[in-house]
Parts: structure tokens; sequence; C-alpha cells
């Protein structure tokens, strides 16, 4: 017993065709041409969209699929950080989708490490996630309320080895200074382009806004915390060639440098 649908559909279907022999022959050819391009676009439309989602399906599939899968982690430039440590805390492990590497997060953890001045992280397909790091140095100790604190050239405290030889920051005769001075990244800078022979022993005194340096025996004058990287340079050339242990040296302007022996009392 057929069901009222399909009777529904003969009737419409034998209206139509009844319609048709009562139409102009041409009419009735137009129509059923149009009616067969539209069942063609509808074919096509359908085959498309197949295609598209056969695709999106193996995409999905490959992105999950071990051959995209994370098989090597490679941390560069590691020596006193835990980038290594962090890298593995930020969630990036071996056998991870490459695609959910979230490369900004990874760069943030490492960063987190006072060691870490900088860090650049790179998928490198199909299988490695890159990690170099730029790490920091001491420079100097810097004299604190807490004491002393081992700075990096860009002021970061580092945790050093307290025995370790570096030239020290301190305020005037000796009293602390806030790591906040302003002078104490031009004083870092100072030291940082002394040679290193001059460096270890070298002792700054920041009072106000002058700065003073003991550097091989000799007292330096440097004035104002400015163009404090070419005072260094200059102070280098004087202790070769034209000054002796006990000199006082000026160096308000470098390029007007003073010298004051001493003389036999």
């Amino acid at each position: 017993m057929q069901s009222l649908s399909a009777l529904s559909r003969k009737r419409r279907k034998k209206k139509r065709k009844s319609n048709e022999a009562a139409l102009d022959p041409r009419i009735a050819e137009r129509a059923r041409r149009v009616r067969e391009k539209e069942e063609s676009q509808a074919v096509k439309r359908a085959v498309w969209l197949l295609s598209v989602m056969t695709v999106v399906g193996v995409v999905v599939w490959l992105l999950h699929s071990p051959y995209l899968a994370v098989k090597e982690v490679s941390v560069s430039g590691e020596v006193a950080s835990t980038a290594s440590q962090r890298v593995v805390n930020s969630g990036l492990i071996e056998g991870a989708p490459m695609f959910s590497v979230d490369t900004e997060t990874v760069r943030e953890v490492v960063l987190s490490d006072p060691w870490v001045a900088a860090v650049e992280v790179r998928k490198e397909w199909p299988n490695t996630v890159s990690v170099a790091v730029e790490e920091r140095y001491p420079v100097a100790w810097v004299l604190t309320g807490d004491g002393w604190r081992a700075l990096s050239l860009d002021g970061e405290a580092l945790d050093v080895d307290p025995e370790q030889v570096m030239p020290r920051i301190t305020g005037l005769a000796g009293a602390t200074l806030d790591l906040a001075h302003p002078s104490i990244g031009p004083a870092l800078d100072f030291v940082e382009h002394l040679r290193p022979d001059l460096r270890l022993g070298a002792v700054i005194e920041i009072h106000g806004q002058q700065v003073t340096a003991q550097v091989a025996n000799r007292v330096v004058r440097l004035g104002r915390p400015a163009d404090l990287d070419e005072k260094a340079n200059v102070l280098v050339v004087l202790v070769d060639d034209y000054t002796d242990p006990g000199s006082v040296i000026n160096l308000f302007s470098p390029l007007r440098p003073a010298i004051y022996r001493d003389t036999p009392g």
C-alpha cells in the first residue's frame, strides 16, 4: 500500500506532465533544460561540499597525527639559566601536536628566568621546536640595603657565587644604594667598557650627581654620569701610557682629561 506522500508525488508529476503537454513544445523543451541545469548544479554543489568536508577531515586528522607532532625540542644558549626546565613547565613536550604549540607562551615562561635577557621560539616544521636563549651575565656587585647584589648590564639582580670577583659599586664612603638610583646604569656601562684586567679591582662610588672610581690604583673623577662609556675608553689609554699608580685623573670632560701626580711630601 503506497503512502500518502508517494501518491502526492505521483499526482504532482502527472500534473506537471499534463501541463507540459498543454504548453508549446518549445516552452516545454526550455523548461526541461532549465530543470536539468538546476539538477546538474545541485549535484555539483553536493560534490563540492563533500570534497571540502573530505579535505577538512584529512587536514584535521593530519594536524593531530604523529606525522606533525613535536619530536624534538632544541634549546640553545643555556648556560646559567633554567631555560630547558621552564620550556617543560610551559607545557611544551614531545608528542604534542605542532599546531597547538603556543610560541608566545613558551617565550614568556622562559623570560621569567632572571638570567634570560631574550628568547626566540620558532616552529621548524614538521617536528621541531627551536628555543634560542640569550643570557644575562653579572657585571658588578652593588651594595644595597639588602647587602651586595650582583647586577647584569641592564640592572637585573642575578644569583651568583658570593665569592665571585667583580667590580664594586657603592654610595659615597661605602653607603648603600637603591637599585632604582639613576646613576647605577651608567656606572655599570662604565665598568663594562673597562679592559678586563682593569675591571676586576675597580671600585665605583656614586654620590649625588657625581661618580668617582678607583681603577688600577688611580683615583678617577668621572663627574656627572654622562658619557661614561667614552670616559672608560679614554681611561684605558691614560692608565697605559700617561699615569702612574697614585695619580688622580679628572675625566669630567673625556676630550680634555687632567692628570695630577703625587709628589713627594
